[in-house]
C-alpha cells in the first residue's frame, strides 16, 4: 500500500483545464481555477484523515486519543527529591512545608517534620518545580528562605544527591511508545512478562529511562532482574529516584507470579586512546571524535552488546582519517548485566 500523495493546486488546475478543453478559453480558465481550489481543499482534508489513521503520523490531539485507547499516558515532568542534612540545636523542630532555596534559584520544601539531633539530621525535601534543573549533586547546599531559630540556615545535600527531576516526555518518544503498544496489542494481544515487556514498562515508569537490561532466570526459575538505562544521566545509570519509580510501576503491572528485582546496570568502561596527526590535532576534531564515540556507545544498550574495533574506527573516521587508534586493540563485549560507558578519550 502506497502513501497518500496530495496533488498540488497547479496539478489539479491543469487536469481540470484539460477536461474543459471543449469550452471557450474565456470560461475554461476561471472554471478550472475555481474547481481546482475546491478539489485541492478536499484533497487536503483527505490527507489529514490519512495521517490520523496511525499514531505514527497523527496530530497531537489524536495522539492523546490513541494513547488513551492503549493506556499509554504521556510521562509528565517530575520533581527532584532526596535528602539534605540539617544542623543546629538538638531538639529543635524543622516543620513540614518549610521552604529552602538552592543556588540554582529553585525552591524546595521539607516533606516531613523532623527534630534535630546532635550532628547531621536527615531531612527529606522535594523541588517545587518539576524538571531536571532541580537535580542537585552531593555537597551542594540549600538555604532556609525564612530563618528557623535553632536551625542552621544552610543545609547540605547528602551523598545520594537530589535526583529524579526530569522534563516532560518528548512528543516523539511518546509517539514511539504508543506505536509500540499498538503493535504488541495487534500481534500478541497484550503484554505477559517477556523481556521486551519489562523494557517497555521500565521506559513507561520514568521519563529518564531510555531502555533496560533484562536478565530472566538469573536468581532462579521465574526471576527477572531489570536494570534501567538512562542515557542522559551520569554514566547512563539510574538514580535512586528512578529505581524507585520503576519498582513502584512494576509492582502494579508485572505478572503476579514474577519474582523481579530492579537494580542499576554494571558499568563496562570503554577506554579509547587516539593519536591524531599533528596537522589534525585540534580542539574541534577532539570534541567531534568524543561526540561521535559517545553516540556510538549510547546506541549499544542490549544484553549482548558488542563494540567492534571497526565501529570505533568508523566513528573516528567520520571526523578525520588522519589518526592512529592505540586502544582498544580488541572488540569489546559486555558481560551479564553490564552496560557500556564511555570514558573521556585519551589523547597522545
Amino acid at each position: 500500500m502506497t502513501d497518500y500523495v496530495r496533488p498540488s493546486y497547479p496539478e489539479l488546475k491543469a487536469r481540470i483545464d484539460t477536461d474543459l478543453a471543449a469550452m471557450p478559453a474565456v470560461l475554461r480558465g476561471p472554471l478550472a481555477a475555481t474547481w481546482g481550489r475546491a478539489c485541492h481543499s478536499q484533497h487536503g482534508f483527505l490527507e489529514w484523515i490519512d495521517k490520523q489513521c496511525s499514531p505514527l503520523t497523527c496530530e497531537l490531539e489524536r495522539l492523546y486519543d490513541w494513547a488513551a485507547l492503549y493506556g499509554v499516558d504521556r510521562l509528565v515532568a517530575t520533581p527532584a527529591e532526596g535528602t539534605v542534612l540539617a544542623t543546629g540545636t538538638p531538639g529543635t523542630p524543622l516543620l513540614a512545608d518549610t521552604v529552602l532555596r538552592g543556588l540554582n534559584g529553585y525552591d524546595y520544601t521539607v516533606l516531613a517534620a523532623v527534630t534535630l539531633t546532635a550532628g547531621n539530621t536527615p531531612v527529606a525535601v522535594r523541588c517545587m518545580t518539576a524538571g531536571n534543573a532541580g537535580n542537585l549533586l552531593f555537597a551542594q547546599t540549600l538555604t532556609l528562605v525564612d530563618p528557623v531559630p535553632g536551625v542552621s540556615s544552610t543545609l547540605t545535600v547528602d551523598s545520594n544527591g537530589l535526583t529524579g527531576g526530569e522534563e516532560e516526555e518528548s512528543l516523539e518518544n511518546w509517539r514511539v511508545r504508543v506505536a509500540d503498544e499498538w503493535r504488541v496489542m495487534v500481534v500478541r494481544g497484550g503484554r505477559s512478562g517477556k523481556s521486551a515487556d519489562y523494557r517497555f514498562w521500565a521506559k513507561t515508569a520514568h521519563p529518564s529511562v531510555t531502555g533496560a537490561l533484562v536478565q530472566p532466570n538469573v536468581l532462579g526459575m521465574g526471576s527477572v532482574i531489570v536494570r534501567p538505562i538512562c542515557n542522559a544521566l551520569t554514566d547512563r545509570l539510574p538514580t535512586l529516584a528512578v529505581l524507585n519509580a520503576v519498582a513502584d510501576y512494576l509492582t502494579n503491572i508485572a505478572p503476579a507470579t514474577a519474582d523481579w528485582r530492579v537494580v542499576s546496570p554494571l558499568v563496562k568502561p570503554v577506554n579509547v586512546t587516539v593519536d591524531l596527526l599533528p596537522g589534525y590535532d585540534s580542539l574541534a576534531n577532539r570534541d567531534a571524535i568524543q561526540a561521535a564515540l559517545a553516540a556510538l556507545v549510547l546506541s549499544e544498550s542490549a544484553e549482548t552488546a558488542l563494540l567492534t574495533m571497526a565501529e570505533i574506527d568508523a566513528a573516528i573516521a567520520s571526523v578525520t582519517q588522519q589518526y592512529t587508534r592505540l586502544a582498544p586493540l580488541a572488540d569489546l563485549a559486555v558481560g551479564p548485566g553490564e552496560l557500556f560507558v564511555l570514558n573521556p578519550v585519551l589523547w597522545v
